[in-house]
């Protein structure tokens, strides 16, 4: 077995000299094998290789690294790309002792991924819930029902259930502090004026300007997880840390419902829902499609439901269709592929 090969952290260099780093998927595979084996000690190597791949990216990069959780992408997975162009291990036949100092090594890496990957999932969900507390406090006390925004005119559609903001909101996070804060008015320029230079990797944050308008995102239960923010020229961001999978915003009134509809974008699920008068839900994108047309059906047995996916050809794999389709399959609606020109 590939996973079995006796392999040292001083052996990646020359592994990774078999492997292109210019695919995308097998970039993430490898990185993503390499953490799941030696841990925050691979990203040196890792990054290293990812340097000889088009388009590298050093912040980016970092960024992607850090998404690497729980998997099963392991090492065997790069030592089989390698072996596939032509990598070889080396022959040397292993003493007893050998084997033995290398199986404790290995059983030492694992124990410390495994104290890794429960601190970055602890992070994770502590951080989680104070951006979804501090996206709750926009929400709460400085969106408005009502307002202007130069996206909703470009797509042609109406405001349903968004907030629009008549000053600049900021949603500050620090995980290295693990503090979420929200900053209004003239204290936004504090916040600005007070930032680090070079600002660290652990300080982000999310800027709302008047002309945005801010898409809330919850969960089956109501339950606010994060905001969208789009600003006038449909620029789409999301806070660090705020949860997307399973959660939707749903257009339109949503009590005993003729039919269902599920979108990935706010103008698509905007122009379903005023074409027909369905509840729209807006999934945010085609990979949570089939999680929130199974919420829609968990919450309406019986009613039927309509995915409008988005079809692009020329994109890779066409995403929207695949998913949309699959979605669709999933909770036994119909995928359907409407057209609405520059409002989609």
């Amino acid at each position: 077995m590939t996973d079995h090969i006796p392999l040292q952290l001083a052996d990646l260099p020359n592994l990774l000299r078999y492997i292109s780093a210019d695919q995308r998927d097998t970039w993430i595979e490898v990185g993503m094998g390499i953490k799941a084996e030696f841990g925050a000690d691979g990203y040196g190597p890792w990054n290293i290789w990812s340097q000889s791949g088009k388009g590298y990216d050093g912040k980016a990069a970092l960024s992607v690294w850090k998404s690497f959780k729980k998997s099963g992408t392991g090492i065997g997975t790069v030592i089989r790309l390698a072996s596939d162009a032509g990598w070889q291990p080396d022959k040397t036949e292993m003493t007893p002792e050998d084997k033995k100092r290398f199986a404790a090594e290995q059983e030492a890496r694992r124990a410390q991924r495994q104290a890794e990957v429960e601190a970055d999932e602890a992070l994770l969900e502590q951080m989680r819930l104070l951006v979804a507390d501090a996206c709750l406090k926009v929400w709460t006390e400085h969106c408005q029902p009502e307002g202007l925004s130069a996206y909703l005119q470009r797509k042609q559609v109406g405001a349903f259930g968004v907030g629009f903001f008549k000053s600049t909101v900021i949603l500050s996070i620090d995980d290295a502090n693990k503090r979420c804060q929200v900053w209004s008015g003239s204290d936004s320029m504090q916040f600005f004026n007070s930032l680090p230079k070079p600002r660290p990797s652990s300080l982000s944050f999310l800027v709302f300007r008047p002309g945005s308008i801010a898409v809330p995102l919850v969960d089956a239960d109501g339950k606010l997880w994060s905001l969208q923010a789009i600003n006038g020229q449909g620029t789409k961001l999301f806070p660090k840390y705020g949860r997307k999978s399973g959660c939707f915003h749903v257009l339109g009134p949503a009590a005993d419902p003729i039919v269902v509809g599920t979108a990935e974008g706010y103008a698509t699920a905007a122009s379903v829902h005023m074409a027909t008068g369905w509840p729209v839900a807006m999934a945010v994108d085609s990979g949570n499609l089939v999680k929130v047309a199974s919420t829609m059906r968990a919450a309406y047995p019986g009613v039927p439901i309509v995915v409008a996916g988005d079809d692009d050809p020329d994109a890779p794999g066409n995403p929207g269709r695949t998913k949309a389709e699959a979605a669709a399959l999933e909770v036994g609606g119909n995928a359907v592929f409407p057209n609405f020109g520059e409002a989609a």
